[in-house]
């Protein structure tokens, strides 16, 4: 069966979405090419797409949409009519209407999207649920996909078929959540959280505060610190764990269309 040459694009500010990525991308060929969308100071529109290339495009879930500022990066990429594969991460609740959002703004870009998957990562801010995701269970179930979808590319007529992918076409966000992650005194000001937050938020002359208003509360800045220095405060978590078991508790499923 053939394999492909492989450009892989992420939005990935707490690395479960990359990990996701990679597993499917290299069961799919060979990446030859990768796009970090966490970058707030790059031009994505001189991104170079070759129309005989397989695109895996990555993002994660944040109140049941992808976050705006991958929608608007995604956006200034021109897919050059590439076949292309759209994978929605979510942080075992349900992906929502993440996923269709997903393969809508890669096709409004000139992809054909010829595959789309929702897959669990471990939550990004409540970290217990979902924990150890993708792991090994995943990656075996990850890579399946993979071989569907190279079985789909083989078959010419199926090829740019359009299919069903469950959501709103509306993109309802489930809430509108500012939970900015505050720097404690054992801070050293190295800069690696203002290096890895993709909006730029922080000022690296100015560690110990951030932007609120640019802020996505991603939690980059928290999966990047050496020190554990970022953190949210530990009641809201205990509160937010303690009213989000019910739903993010069990071990949901990663799910494919095409």
């Amino acid at each position: 069966m053939k394999t492909y040459q492989v450009v892989e694009i992420t939005f990935s500010p707490t690395g479960g979405t990359k990990k996701v990525a990679n597993q499917i991308s290299h069961a799919l060929g060979t990446v030859t090419d990768t796009v970090n969308l966490n970058c707030h100071d790059v031009n994505f529109s001189d991104v170079k797409i070759v129309t005989d290339s397989l695109v895996v495009i990555a993002a994660p879930v944040f109140e049941g949409v992808i976050p705006d500022t991958a929608i608007e990066r995604i956006k200034q990429i021109s897919g050059n009519s590439a076949k292309c594969v759209v994978v929605a991460v979510y942080g075992n609740r349900a992906y929502d209407d993440g996923l269709i959002q997903l393969k809508d703004t890669a096709q409004l870009c000139g992809f054909h999207v010829v595959a789309s998957v929702a897959a669990v990562a471990e939550h990004s801010i409540m970290r217990q649920f979902g924990s150890g995701r993708p792991d090994e269970e995943d990656k075996e179930e990850l890579q399946g996909f993979a071989e569907k979808i190279l079985k789909k590319l083989s078959e010419e007529t199926k090829q740019y078929s359009d299919y069903y992918v469950p959501g709103s076409h509306e993109y309802r966000r489930l809430g509108n959540f500012n939970l900015v992650p505050k720097a404690n005194h054992t801070c050293t000001c190295c800069g690696k959280c203002a290096d890895a937050c993709p909006t730029g938020a922080i000022d690296r002359n100015d560690i110990q505060n951030t932007d609120s208003s640019r802020c996505i509360s991603c939690m980059g800045c928290i999966a990047a610190c050496p020190k554990g220095s970022r953190r949210l405060p530990a009641t809201f978590l205990k509160i937010a764990s303690m009213k989000m078991k019910k739903h993010l508790s069990g071990r949901k499923s990663n799910e494919i269309f095409l």
